[in-house]
């Protein structure tokens, strides 16, 4: 995606994948994956050793930059701050931004799928899913 100097990417561009909110402190995988560093480490507390989106081995990778101090990707954290500091603040004192994402859509729904409310002792990771279960 080729964007201007001046131009602002949308916040559904600086969302993450797995909360659906900001990214905070975004990692990026080696296979160029992005997702915040709480729902990272909260896979590694799983003892989940894989990209959660495209199962790809990263415990060498999180090793290295660990022990670096090199997980988070710095100048996409700079970008986000910049153009999202009120959405930030909000994220990183524990409250949801009251503004929706303008452009976020939904995952499609096929017949068969329900949708539920899935709750977690994480603030970020209150979120709607949707099942497959009957």
């Amino acid at each position: 995606m080729a964007l201007s100097k001046h131009a602002i990417p949308s916040l559904s561009e600086y969302q993450c994948q797995i909360c659906l909110e900001i990214l905070i402190e975004p990692v990026t995988l080696p296979c160029n994956h992005t997702l915040c560093k709480p729902c990272f480490l909260s896979t590694l507390e799983k003892a989940n050793l894989c990209c959660p989106f495209c199962r790809l081995w990263v415990s060498s990778w999180t090793r290295y930059h660990t022990r670096r101090n090199s997980l988070v990707n710095m100048e996409l954290w700079e970008m986000i701050q910049k153009h999202y500091p009120k959405e930030c603040q909000l994220r990183i004192s524990g409250q949801e931004s009251e503004k929706e994402v303008e452009d976020y859509q939904p995952v499609p729904r096929s017949p068969g799928m329900r949708a539920a409310r899935v709750r977690s002792s994480a603030p970020h990771n209150n979120k709607d899913v949707v099942s497959t279960e009957n």
